[in-house]
């Protein structure tokens, strides 16, 4: 009896933890999606000790039920504390709790275009100015197009949300072809990249980067509020719609303290 009356328990115990981890779901902010939430739960609980580093979470299935949701809802929750430096997973082995506070820089992970298109989304834009140039023989070799054609040129400067520290200063280049670019880009908060996709209806199909190490000059480290000669990132992208039509160049200045770059392969 004893034996029955502890199991009943158990059952009950987790039935009340499904109702109220679903209840909390419809109570949750329209704005904010729900493996962001689970996410932000799962680095309190972890920051509070209730899962103590060295220590391994609990398995997705059991995660999954706590939370009421998906397993697909949770894995996404889970790749954030991952991009934290929180977690190390591997198979067959669990979800080992590598530290208790996220890492102090930005994890920017690359693995497609999209995992790119959400850094927009997760950072902020705090300055922006913009205006026409006219390309001279250096700037179209860098493009690669003809000198003497113009491009609209927007300079940003781009903080983790909740942090003043920038994380990046970038500079774009967007083809004039994309008519009343400059008003778009003026008027919204969004990143270029999806204002073009939505306003356009062009794909962003293609980008080409290429990362490097460079020491900040003057004029750099005093937009990101460094050092000069401090290390940081250059990353250079070139972004192509389906017709492999150049439609945006960014030139992005990371401070090397403050950004990391992960990137996850698969073996096909």
């Amino acid at each position: 009896m004893e034996l029955m009356q502890r199991a009943a328990n158990i059952a009950r115990d987790g039935a009340s933890r499904r109702t109220d981890a679903l209840a909390s779901e419809s109570e949750a902010p329209a704005n904010i999606p729900r493996y962001a939430e689970v996410a932000q739960d799962l680095i309190a609980r972890i920051a509070a000790g209730e899962y103590p580093v060295g220590s391994l979470l609990p398995t997705e299935i059991e995660l999954s039920e706590t939370y009421g949701i998906s397993r697909h809802t949770l894995r996404e929750a889970l790749r954030r504390l991952d991009e934290a430096g929180l977690l190390s997973r591997r198979r067959r082995a669990g979800t080992e709790i590598l530290r208790a506070q996220p890492a102090p820089s930005y994890r920017q992970p690359i693995s497609s275009i999209n995992d790119l298109l959400q850094y927009g989304e997760d950072t902020e834009i705090r300055r922006k100015r913009q205006r026409v140039v006219r390309c001279d023989a250096d700037l179209a070799g860098f493009i690669g197009c003809e000198p003497g054609r113009k491009w609209l040129r927007v300079d940003s400067i781009r903080v983790q949300r909740g942090d003043t520290r920038p994380i990046c200063h970038t500079t774009l280049y967007l083809s004039l072809a994309l008519k009343g670019i400059e008003g778009h880009v003026a008027s919204r908060a969004a990143p270029v990249s999806a204002t073009i996709e939505e306003i356009y209806g062009i794909r962003v199909a293609e980008i080409e980067q290429s990362i490097e190490a460079i020491s900040l000059g003057a004029d750099d480290a005093r937009r990101l509020k460094s050092k000069p000669g401090a290390a940081a990132l250059k990353a250079t992208r070139r972004y192509y719609d389906d017709r492999k039509q150049l439609i945006e160049v960014a030139i992005a200045l990371h401070p090397g303290d403050r950004f990391v770059y992960t990137t996850r392969l698969f073996r096909e």
